[in-house]
């Protein structure tokens, strides 16, 4: 029997927005990959999977332990929380301080089964990871998110180890290293896992792929790679039933322009014959009462066709909307003259490589910053727009910078969608915001859907439309844009960015997604020294 079975699940939000309904499976595959475009409910489904949210009717059955690795969306969710609390071992290490103190009970004995050396071993991994004069009571705050990520997962499969693991995004904020390490774990872990991921070389680990979309929940016994080759063959066979009903509309429309004129033209001929006299009248009535029945039958039935033709338009249409992904929107500034926009001499970051950096950015620069986790690219972007203060050295900005941290902190949940731009976006109207919306999927009243119910793709898709919008000469800081976005947004961000007239400075650890936008220049932050700026892609 399976350890993990659901029944009938149905969610839908506080303000009514059904998110599904009643999905059944049951979770049978070594690795299952959840997949889905941004919105659609996976990272709810799999809240309420590990018992963390409940959902408004069906039921859950898990048979097994069950270990959950969360998404990290917003930054405030971990600041307070020391080491041990986020990534989930705070229980194991009380148990440890108890039984020093000769609390020796049960509970702490069972929980502290294989793991006796557990402060040597999370010593001997903050150590791996860079991380020093850190302890497992320290507050989490001071990790990067790529530590944080790799301590959480390494908890989950190293110190918990469940019978099934459900992760949610895991290769978020990883560097290439840590998601090498994930690899190796997922394959060695014996129990089941669900994972939900839009990373290519995550999901080619997975030995089934399932599929949620509005439409419900579609299981595909296929690997990743067939499982892409059936939704392309899918949407090109959609694509070619909907250009089949509109060549159908087409021709149902020209026939029935041709049968009126062929009536108008039998109504004028027998106006003229009445009018002559030649027929008698009785029959010239008959005649024509005759005819106006015939073309009321022949009305009827092309109405009635043309019903069918609209309804199988329709219902194609929102196959094909659920199919492919949603749009992304990137705003293309104005194309301002080469001008320098920071200058860095000698600076030292208060966090990360203490190696004096000395560059300079300019205005049509399109750079890539690279390093390991812990090396301090999100801390030199937020040095490079005051926010955290330079350690030592010289810093100086010529142009207004506009930060996008990986945690959308930029969005007010409280606010609605086509609120949040136009708090940001003054020099937009609401009817250009409400264009810009439904650009990226937001029509009509989903406009005023509050930024709480968003996805993170859909927060970061949002959140690239506001910073992108700010002003015309905006040099954008892009702090890991492609976490969250689906494979089909990732591709459509890259464009956008690669075609973008002015600047920026992106940090990523996902290589097909760098490689594809065309940075002209890499810097590479290192635990004790920096490489810039280097020939990155011509």
């Amino acid at each position: 029997m399976p350890h993990l079975q659901a029944f009938n699940l149905c969610y839908q939000h506080g303000n009514g927005d059904v998110v599904f309904n009643k999905l059944s499976f049951s979770l049978t595959a070594k690795v299952t990959a959840l997949v889905g475009r941004n919105g659609c409910g996976k990272s709810i489904l799999a809240s309420i999977l590990a018992k963390q949210r409940e959902p408004n009717s069906g039921t859950v059955v898990c048979n097994s332990t069950l270990g959950f690795y969360w998404q990290m969306d917003d930054v405030k969710q971990t600041d307070d929380q020391t080491i041990a609390e986020a990534i989930g071992l705070e229980h194991i290490f009380n148990a440890h301080d108890a039984i020093s103190q000769g609390q020796v009970t049960e509970q702490n004995l069972t929980l502290l089964e294989g793991n006796w050396d557990l402060a040597e071993r999370f010593n001997a991994e903050l150590l791996r990871l860079d991380v020093k004069n850190k302890g497992h009571n320290s507050l989490s705050k001071h990790l990067s998110g790529g530590q944080l990520s790799q301590l959480k997962l390494w908890a989950l499969f190293t110190c918990i180890k469940p019978d099934i693991l459900i992760l949610d995004e895991p290769s978020n904020h990883l560097d290439a290293k840590g998601k090498s390490g994930l690899i190796k774990q997922i394959n060695s872990f014996k129990g089941q896992i669900l994972l939900i991921s839009h990373d290519r070389e995550l999901l080619e680990e997975a030995h089934e792929v399932w599929e949620l979309t509005s439409l419900g929940l579609t299981q595909y016994c296929t690997c990743f790679s067939q499982y892409h080759s059936q939704k392309q063959q899918q949407v090109a066979a959609l694509e070619n039933k909907l250009n089949h009903i509109v060549k159908q509309q087409t021709k149902l429309k020209a026939a029935e322009q041709l049968q009126k004129q062929k009536a108008q033209k039998r109504a004028n001929q027998g106006a003229k014959l009445r009018k002559s006299g030649s027929q008698p009248k009785k029959l010239m009535d008959t005649k024509k009462d005759k005819a106006s029945a015939h073309l009321s039958s022949q009305n009827k039935n092309t109405a009635k066709r043309e019903g069918i033709l609209t309804s199988n338009k329709q219902e194609l249409s929102s196959q094909l909307e659920q199919t492919k992904a949603q749009q992304f929107y990137l705003a293309q500034s104005n194309k301002a003259k080469h001008h320098k926009v920071l200058s860095l001499e000698d600076v030292v970051l208060s966090h990360g490589t203490q190696k004096p950096l000395n560059f300079q950015v300019f205005s049509d620069d399109k750079i890539h910053l690279a390093g390991a986790n812990g090396t301090g690219k999100s801390t030199l972007l937020k040095t490079l727009t005051y926010d955290i203060p330079v350690k030592a050295g010289q810093l100086h900005c010529n142009q207004a910078l506009y930060y996008l941290d990986q945690y959308f902190t930029l969005i007010n949940n409280q606010l609605t969608l086509l609120e949040n731009i136009m708090a940001h976006c003054k020099n937009l109207d609401e009817s250009t915001v409400r264009t810009l919306l439904a650009s990226m999927g937001f029509r009509k009243d989903a406009v005023f859907k509050h930024a709480a119910f968003l996805s993170g793709g859909e927060k970061m898709k949002l959140a690239m439309c506001i910073v992108s919008n700010i002003e015309s000469t905006a040099f954008l800081l892009l702090d890991e844009p492609d976490n969250h976005l689906d494979l089909e947004s990732k591709r459509l961000l890259a464009q956008s960015l690669q075609g973008f007239k002015g600047g920026f400075i992106l940090v990523s650890h996902d290589k097909y997604f760098v490689e594809s936008i065309g940075c002209c220049r890499q810097i590479v932050l290192q635990a004790r020294c920096v490489k810039f700026p280097s020939l990155f892609i011509e």
